[in-house]
């Protein structure tokens, strides 16, 4: 029967050293294999002659927006989500001048990039000072506007008529 705590903890620490509970792999070996297998099983590298960029079909007109070729448009949100409705209203913004069904409107977050996403109003990547809509609206309506604009040229060259005379609606 051990007696102190300390004892307890001398015997533990024996027992953890003893030779009989060996494994021979030491922790530099140890961090080895498991680097070695991340290195396996944690990347998946693209085989054939397709190249990854090929294998998404998205139309991107500017940073914020992708369109699949499927109609579903993907707002890149530059901010995030602190109670104030940034994920519904920016959004709704780019819908509306788009001219895009909300239901086929989703949201994927914008990577750490200042040249693209900055907050006009802040100068730096930040969510911040509840001014989301406030820096992001115009700048939202432009992109939006630009797409469809670009769409619009698209469809009246595929149809020989002149754009001024196609209008959108419902994405």
């Amino acid at each position: 029967m051990l007696k102190t705590p300390a004892e307890a903890n001398t015997r533990i620490t024996m027992a953890a050293a003893s030779p009989e509970r060996h494994t021979g792999i030491s922790r530099r070996g140890l961090f080895g294999m498991t680097a070695a297998t991340a290195l396996l099983f944690g990347f998946h590298l693209p085989t054939g002659a397709q190249s990854p960029a090929a294998a998404d079909e998205s139309f991107a007109p500017n940073a914020f927006i992708k369109i699949n070729d499927q109609g579903d448009v993907t707002l890149i949100m530059p901010q995030i989500e602190m109670g104030q409705g940034t994920y519904t209203s920016l959004p709704m913004i780019l819908a509306e001048e788009l001219d895009a069904e909300w239901s086929r409107v989703k949201l994927e977050h914008a990577p750490p990039d200042e040249k693209h996403y900055a907050n006009p109003m802040l100068s730096i990547q930040a969510t911040g000072n509840s001014n989301s809509v406030r820096a992001f609206w115009k700048p939202l309506r432009q992109a939006s506007a630009g797409a469809r604009a670009v769409l619009v040229q698209a469809a009246a060259a595929e149809m020989g008529v002149p754009a001024v005379e196609l209008r959108t609606r419902d994405s």
